[in-house]
């Protein structure tokens, strides 16, 4: 396996063990935090910290010095502004400038499956259907500046609803009541996943463009957050109407044959069982 040095650009709750695992396998890792009260959890796991802002200009603790690797992991949620796409533009802008001066070969941008709209279809990486949040315009806007405008390879991970230690779905609806009839498809993915994932993708450098990840499995949202709640012994949740609400089934094979990868969770119950 080739030595990589790498940066994670946020880490949070993924980033953070993704460093862990990228350690494990005897890479050298650094980190960034946008909270300095951060910076010590890093260094105790091995994680070179950095104190960094893309808001959307990078400022914070030397900026040369964290892009001075060979791979870059973007793992930053969008932001909370008001004209968000053309915040998320300016990040992108200002990440390509650095990037392409600096030694770094490869990046890995951690997206969404929300740049797809929900027409009640399966989509893959070649759906047609546009984003209709905020979030999925401003994410796919990201991407496409990444993918065309960096001389470094690039991959793109967009990533299912995400769960796991600290984030139970059993949490997200219990006791509520919730819009659709409960009959439409869940896509998620556990969190040792997308660290798999990710993972994967940084450890082979050739591979490159577009990939969902998702679990295989997609159990109607009355199924799967009616478990989770009852797991966690709460209430589930009541769909209130007789019409499912808009939807789509997120479709991540292309992943799997490029990378090899094998999913831990795909049976969505098996993930809950072990939070």
């Amino acid at each position: 396996m080739t030595y990589h040095r790498i940066s994670i650009l946020g880490c949070g709750w993924l980033g953070f063990p993704l460093g862990i695992r990228l350690l494990e396998r005897d890479h050298f890792v650094r980190g960034s935090t946008t909270t300095k009260d951060k910076i010590p959890l890093l260094e105790e796991a091995g994680i070179e910290p950095y104190y960094l802002q893309l808001d959307p200009r990078i400022s914070g603790d030397d900026v040369t010095s964290f892009f001075d690797v060979d791979t870059v992991v973007l793992n930053i949620p969008p932001p909370r502004v008001p004209d968000r796409v053309t915040f998320m533009q300016q990040q992108a802008g200002e990440l390509v400038s650095y990037i392409n001066a600096s030694p770094v070969q490869r990046l890995v941008m951690v997206s969404s499956t929300g740049v797809y709209a929900a027409r009640g279809q399966d989509a893959d990486e070649t759906d047609p259907h546009p984003p209709e949040t905020e979030n999925g315009r401003g994410l796919a806007a990201m991407e496409n500046m990444l993918l065309e405008g960096l001389r470094a390879s690039v991959a793109v991970v967009r990533m299912a609803g995400l769960f796991g230690p600290e984030r139970n779905p059993g949490r997200f609806l219990a006791g509520k009541t919730a819009s659709g009839n409960g009959e439409e498809p869940v896509n998620m993915i556990h969190l040792e996943d997308a660290v798999g994932v990710v993972t994967a993708l940084v450890e082979k450098p050739e591979v490159r463009g577009v990939f969902n990840a998702c679990a295989r499995e997609h159990p109607t949202r009355a199924e799967y957050y009616g478990m989770a709640s009852r797991q966690t012994g709460l209430e589930p949740p009541v769909f209130t109407d007789k019409e499912p609400r808009p939807w789509k089934r997120i479709v991540s094979e292309k992943i799997r044959e490029a990378t090899g990868y094998r999913f831990v969770y795909d049976d969505l119950f098996e993930g809950m069982k072990d939070l």
